[in-house]
C-alpha cells in the first residue's frame, strides 16, 4: 500500500501512539477491573532500584507506600518530603513512547524483540537514578528540586531516549 516507508513509518506510529495513549489514560480501570495496580506496582519497583542508588550515597532511604503516591525521602533531620513517584515519573509513559517508535521503524523482529526490552531496563535504570539524585536533593537543597526535575532530568531522561532511536535507525534497522 505505502511504498514510502516514511509514509508507511508515520501511519503505523500514528496508529499505534493513538492505541497506546487510550490504553494509558485507561489503565487505572484496567487495573481495577484485573485488580493489578499497574501504575503502582511500577512507581514501589522505581523506589525500591532508587533505594539502592541513594545508599551508594552514604543515604539511608525510605519509602513511604501509604498514600496515592510513592513516596521515597532521606532519613534523618532533613527539612524536604522527598521525591514523590506516580504518574507520569514512573517511566510507563515513556517505555510505551520508546517501544512505539521501534515497533514502527523498519527492523528486523528479532533485533525488536531484544532491544524493546534493552531500551525499557535502560530507561528504568535511568529513571531510578534520576529519583535517586532528585531525593537527595530534595534532602540537601530543595530549592534546586524543581528546575532539575522539570528541567535537567528530563534533557537527561528524554535524551537517552534519542540516543536509543538513533542506534535503532542507524545500527538496527537495516535489513
Amino acid at each position: 500500500m505505502f511504498k514510502n516507508p516514511f509514509l508507511k513509518f508515520l501511519l503505523v506510529f500514528s496508529i499505534l501512539i493513538i492505541l497506546w495513549f487510550g490504553f494509558y489514560e485507561n489503565i487505572y480501570e484496567l487495573g481495577e477491573l484485573f485488580d493489578i495496580e499497574f501504575q503502582r506496582n511500577i512507581s514501589i519497583h522505581v523506589a525500591e532500584i532508587s533505594m539502592f542508588f541513594i545508599s551508594l550515597f552514604g543515604y539511608t532511604p525510605v519509602i513511604n507506600t501509604s498514600t496515592d503516591f510513592v513516596i521515597i525521602s532521606i532519613e534523618g533531620n532533613y527539612l524536604n518530603h522527598g521525591a514523590w513517584i506516580g504518574e507520569p515519573c514512573n517511566g510507563l509513559k515513556v517505555f510505551g513512547l520508546f517501544s512505539i517508535f521501534i515497533l514502527a521503524f523498519q527492523g528486523k523482529w528479532t533485533n525488536k524483540l531484544w532491544f524493546i526490552p534493552l531500551g525499557i531496563l535502560i530507561l528504568h535504570l535511568a529513571n531510578a537514578i534520576r529519583i535517586a539524585i532528585l531525593t537527595i536533593i530534595s534532602a540537601q537543597n530543595p530549592a534546586l528540586l524543581d528546575f532539575n526535575h522539570n528541567i535537567t532530568f528530563q534533557v537527561i531522561v528524554y535524551g537517552i531516549v534519542f540516543i536509543l532511536w538513533y542506534l535503532w535507525v542507524n545500527k538496527l534497522s537495516k535489513r
